[in-house]
C-alpha cells in the first residue's frame, strides 16, 4: 500500500477500535511516517506513533502476501517483477483514489487535510527527506489528487529514479498506465479485505507499545 491508501486503512483501523483524538493522530501520522522509519521503532517516541509505524507494517506484511496483490504484480513483465510490488502499491492509491467514495463518507480534501494535520503534529520525527516530501505533499496536496495520472507518474519516476533504474522510466510509466483497467479489478477485491482485516492488526497492543 502507498500513502493513500495506508491512510485510510489508518482511519478504519480507528474507527473499528474508537480510538480516541492524539491515538487517531498517531495511527494516520504513522501511515506516512512509517514509511521513513526502518528497522527498531525509537521507544522514546510517543506511544501513538509508535503504533502508526507498528500498524504501517502490519498492513505491509499482509498487503504483500495477499493473493490478489501478487496477481497483479505478474502481470508486469517478467524484468519488471523484482519492483512490480513498488508499482502496485502506488496503482492501489490511484485507484482509491478514483473510487474513494465507495469507501469513505468524507470527501479526499477534507482526509487529507486531517492527515496532515495529524503528520504535522509529528513532524519532528521524520528524516530530513521525509520532511521535504511532506512539504512537497502538502503543497499539491498529493493524498486528495492520486487520482490525476500525472502525479502517479511523478512517483513512478521518483521510485525508478532512487533505485538507479531511470531506463526503465518511460516503461513502467506505459506498462503501469495499461494496466489501470486491471488494476482497478484486483483493488475492488483486495481493499474491502484489508479493510475488515483491523482485527488481526491488534491494536491495542500496539497502542500499549506490544
Amino acid at each position: 500500500m502507498n500513502f493513500l491508501a495506508h491512510c485510510g486503512l489508518a482511519m478504519n483501523a480507528a474507527d473499528a477500535w474508537e480510538c480516541d483524538a492524539i491515538s487517531r493522530s498517531g495511527l494516520l501520522a504513522g501511515a506516512v511516517i512509517g514509511d521513513f522509519v526502518k528497522g527498531t521503532i525509537p521507544t522514546d517516541w510517543p506511544i501513538e506513533l509508535q503504533a502508526g509505524v507498528r500498524l504501517h507494517r502490519r498492513v505491509d506484511a499482509l498487503s504483500n502476501h495477499h493473493p490478489g496483490i501478487r496477481q497483479h504484480c505478474d502481470e508486469y513483465p517478467q524484468h519488471l517483477r523484482r519492483y512490480a510490488p513498488i508499482f502496485v502499491d502506488m496503482m492501489a492509491d490511484h485507484c482509491l483514489a478514483k473510487t474513494w467514495s465507495h469507501y469513505y463518507s468524507n470527501t479526499p480534501r477534507v482526509f487529507s487535510a486531517q492527515c496532515y494535520s495529524a503528520i504535522a503534529g509529528y513532524e519532528a520525527f521524520l528524516s530530513p527527506a521525509g520532511q521535504r516530501f511532506f512539504t512537497y505533499m502538502q503543497q499539491v496536496d498529493l493524498l486528495a489528487n492520486y487520482h490525476e495520472w500525472p502525479n502517479i507518474a511523478r512517483g513512478l519516476s521518483s521510485v525508478l529514479r532512487r533505485l538507479a533504474r531511470e531506463d526503465w522510466t518511460e516503461e513502467v510509466e506505459e506498462t503501469s498506465l495499461a494496466l489501470v483497467s486491471s488494476s482497478q479489478r484486483h483493488f475492488e477485491g483486495y481493499y474491502p479485505e484489508l479493510q475488515a482485516a483491523w482485527h488481526k492488526w491488534n491494536a491495542f497492543v500496539a497502542l500499549k507499545g506490544g
